[in-house]
């Protein structure tokens, strides 16, 4: 994992591994596709760039969890989930509930359901958000609690009967970019340091939303500002990479 950042002739030097035994990375250009607070400490040492420095600091990170239910197919009243025509639901935060947003893994992506023999045999995956900002009591709960919690939460919602037949947690420490007031200009600060530092780039959840689409938005976006800067560049005196 990269320590530091630092311009080296005509391209970036990345300072990487332990304290004790570092290595060093010579690349042309770099893209940051880490979270803000390590993006900042990376641009601390880079000239001109502490705006950039102070606005990584700013964005805060909550933590969550994904509690995936598998059920029977026929535990979901009539007309079943594909048949409610959406593939899931958000839930405000004045609802009091543990669980944030559910999504229909297998009406969202059918292959999930595998090819059971039978209709009888066939699952419905759902996924649950669990956990805003403010709330890591609630994560510190066993899986099994978290679990049968939001299975309860999904009961109310949907009318599924009985249990699931399967569950599993995945915990997702620091991992939601808070958007809070002032993010715009936090972000357009960012992306005006970075536009003024030869091949640099950066891209992720910390900009424009957490979503697949708005990740691979700005990853395609910094490819693009670096396939540009490569481009209309002569070529350099080392074997440069894009990392």
């Amino acid at each position: 994992m990269a320590r530091e950042l630092a311009p080296a002739g005509r391209g970036w030097r990345l300072t990487a591994g332990s304290a004790a035994a570092p290595g060093q990375v010579d690349a042309d250009a770099v893209i940051l596709a880490v979270p803000a607070r390590p993006a900042g400490r990376l641009l601390a040492g880079v000239p001109g760039a502490s705006a950039a420095v102070t606005a990584f600091g700013q964005i805060r990170y909550a933590s969550m969890a994904i509690v995936t239910l598998a059920y029977p197919r026929s535990a979901f009243p009539a007309p079943g989930l594909a048949g409610l025509g959406w593939s899931g639901y958000l839930v405000p935060a004045v609802d009091g509930r543990a669980v944030k947003a559910v999504t229909f893994s297998t009406v969202k992506w059918p292959h999930l359901a595998g090819a059971p023999a039978s209709e009888d045999g066939a699952l419905e995956i759902v996924r649950c958000s669990v956990g805003r900002i403010g709330e890591e009591a609630l994560l510190q709960r066993a899986d099994d609690e978290l679990a049968a919690l939001a299975a309860a939460e999904l009961a109310v919602a949907t009318g599924v009967r009985g249990g699931p037949v399967a569950t599993r947690v995945t915990r997702w420490g620091g991992a939601l970019p808070q958007y809070t007031v002032g993010h715009l200009d936090r972000v357009a600060a960012i992306r005006a340091v970075v536009a003024a530092q030869p091949g640099l780039a950066v891209c992720g959840a910390a900009y424009d939303g957490v979503g697949i689409p708005a990740c691979v938005a700005t990853a395609r976006a910094a490819a693009g500002q670096v396939l540009a800067f490569l481009a209309g560049r002569p070529p350099a005196g080392h074997a440069g990479a894009v990392r």
